[in-house]
């Protein structure tokens, strides 16, 4: 400990440039030689394991694309001999006399039209038909085919197959056999698929495969250290990268398989185990050359990044990035004398020299938007009390007295609704008030209201529970007030329907629906996101729409929006929806929190 405690600060106090060329020095050395052992035990079964999962890849997928090419002649057949009714056609054609009638020459040109579908896949195609009762056999296939008379067909295998009735979508097993001179005598298969007791007649479409389509499958990948074979599910070979290549000795091959999914067909491949190791060993070779040049690059990029000064600079720069953010109690810490620390004394100056300027200024700011705010409250006060509320109660009770006197009902019920109207609006208690009492308050105004405009129809369906709930009071007023202004401008049957409903655990909605004239899609549109700002107070970019220029007269859907958003937070406010019946609903999002 004594020793670690003399050494480090006489480490410290150097200079920064000695400081990060050693310590990048010796991390540098020790990860060059920490490699240099890693690769010497596990390099070579890496690059082993890599190259057989490249190998495997590449098999897997030209065996993909065999299985898909087989698949397509298999579901070809399939169409062509049983969907189309070719079978059926063939089974029942008119053969007499051996003539070439006119079913038979139809049966030709089909053959021969399937055939040269796959011309690059299949070496021929042919019908073999049998009349159980008269014996009779028939080849069916195009004019392009010569039959060699002197093979006889019986001996194959797909006749012995047909014979027994196995002929169902069936691969022969591989062999030489061929049935025309077109045919070629290397092994292939025959893909069969029969049809029994048509009219006592039985038959078998027989396509006899092209060898090349699996040489040509593999032929960008089998060389002399890839081995590629081709086999049935009885192990019986059918195609070979190279016959003459024998695999006995194990320890020499690597082997891995991928079976073909359509054609019951499984594809070996035996890799040189030797070829493998020795690419590997071929980059052993350069390892000393690598070491080296790696060795001086490592240098020469401790001398650069000590130059640079890598760490210091760094926390430098993440201080300076908590100051752009408005972090000015950063400071950076010095420990040493050296130059970085020096440098981190300036900078701990100079923060702090603009901290206490920003200070200064936000007092100043802060002092002059009270000021402002003092005089905007004072001109307030001032213009609310020009309207005395004992003169205004007292002037619509004296109003309401000769009503009654002068008999006069109507008039007396307007100005008993109106002193209650304005009883709520003048009320400074408290700026929240419960949803009942905010209802009362709509209703009086309605009343006001349905002495003009009689032939509205009002619904206000509020839930008895939700009657405690709190609401800013004069929400729904303006809302309503909206709904007369620009809703109801026709010379038809209007409706206004008020309802509440819960929206989640801890929030409900107010929906003022009317069924007026509405508003086109783009403007609901540009009004809900100007609604959704984080500010809605800023009305510089207000929607240029008639539903939105009272923003300027004191209480509309702006105000009405701001002062919910400015009291319970921007989960909450006013969102604008199409009425089925074509007018506009308003929905008013507020908290569940009882009323005070």
């Amino acid at each position: 400990m004594k020793l670690a405690k003399r050494i480090v600060p006489f480490l410290m106090n150097r200079s920064f440039f000695t400081k990060i060329f050693i310590s990048i020095s010796i991390v540098s050395f020790i990860g060059i030689f920490s490699i240099v052992t890693i690769y010497h035990y596990h390099f070579k079964k890496v690059l082993m394991d890599i190259e057989m999962e490249r190998v495997q890849r590449s098999i897997n997928q030209s065996a993909l694309n065999l299985d898909n090419q087989l698949r397509r002649i298999s579901n070809d057949m399939y169409y062509f001999f049983v969907y189309s009714d070719t079978a059926i056609d063939l089974l029942t054609a008119d053969v007499s006399d051996q003539l070439v009638t006119g079913e038979m020459s139809k049966a030709y040109k089909e053959l021969e039209a399937f055939r040269l579908r796959f011309s690059g896949e299949l070496e021929s195609v042919f019908f073999f038909r049998k009349d159980n009762v008269t014996g009779q056999e028939t080849f069916f296939h195009d004019y392009s085919l010569n039959r060699n008379l002197e093979i006889d067909y019986q001996e194959q295998s797909w006749y012995q197959n047909f014979e027994r009735k196995i002929a169902r979508s069936t691969w022969t097993r591989p062999s030489t056999q061929h049935l025309f001179y077109q045919d070629r005598s290397q092994s292939s298969v025959w893909l069969t698929m029969g049809k029994y007791d048509v009219e006592n007649r039985d038959g078998i479409f027989v396509m006899r495969l092209n060898a090349k389509i699996f040489s040509d499958a593999f032929l960008r990948l089998a060389n002399a250290n890839l081995m590629i074979e081709v086999q049935d599910t009885n192990g019986e070979l059918i195609y070979s990268s190279d016959p003459s290549a024998s695999f006995s000795n194990s320890t020499n091959w690597l082997n891995t398989t991928s079976e073909l999914e359509n054609a019951d067909f499984i594809i070996r491949a035996h890799i040189n185990k030797q070829a493998i190791i020795d690419k590997v060993n071929g980059i052993q070779s350069i390892r000393i050359a690598i070491l080296v040049i790696v060795l001086i690059i490592t240098f020469l990029m401790s001398v650069i990044l000590s130059l640079t000064l890598v760490r210091p600079v760094k926390t430098m720069l993440n201080l300076m990035g908590r100051v752009e953010v408005g972090d000015f109690e950063v400071r950076f810490p010095i420990k040493y004398s050296d130059e970085i620390s020096r440098l981190g004394e300036g900078f701990n100056k100079m923060i702090a020299n603009v901290s206490d300027l920003i200070k200064e200024v936000y007092v100043i700011r802060l002092q002059k938007m009270e000021s402002e705010l003092r005089q905007k409250e004072a001109t307030i006060l001032a213009m609310q009390s020009q309207i005395n509320p004992h003169f205004l109660y007292n002037t619509l009770e004296t109003i309401n007295c000769h009503a009654i006197v002068s008999n006069v009902p109507s008039i007396s019920h307007m100005t008993k609704a109106l002193a209650d109207f304005f009883r709520y609006s003048i009320d400074k208690q408290s700026v929240v008030a419960s949803l009942s009492e905010e209802i009362q308050h709509v209703q009086t105004y309605l009343e006001i209201q349905n002495e003009r405009y009689q032939e509205i129809e009002i619904d206000i369906s509020i839930p008895k529970d939700y009657l405690v709930y709190p609401i800013i009071k004069l929400t729904l007023q303006p809302v309503i007030e909206n709904a007369y202004q620009y809703a109801f401008i026709g010379d038809r049957d209007y409706f206004l329907k008020i309802y509440a409903d819960s929206v989640d655990e801890f929030s409900y909605a107010i929906y003022v629906e009317d069924n007026g004239e509405g508003m086109n899609e783009q403007q609901l549109k540009e009004l809900n996101e100007w609604f959704a700002i984080e500010d809605p107070t800023r009305i510089e970019k207000s929607p240029e729409f008639k539903f939105e220029n009272d923003l300027g007269n004191g209480i509309g859907l702006n105000n009405v929006h701001s002062r919910i958003r400015l009291k319970y937070g921007a989960h909450y406010g006013v969102y604008l929806l199409e009425s089925k019946s074509g007018g506009i609903v308003v929905q008013i999002k507020l908290p569940k929190e009882v009323a005070l």
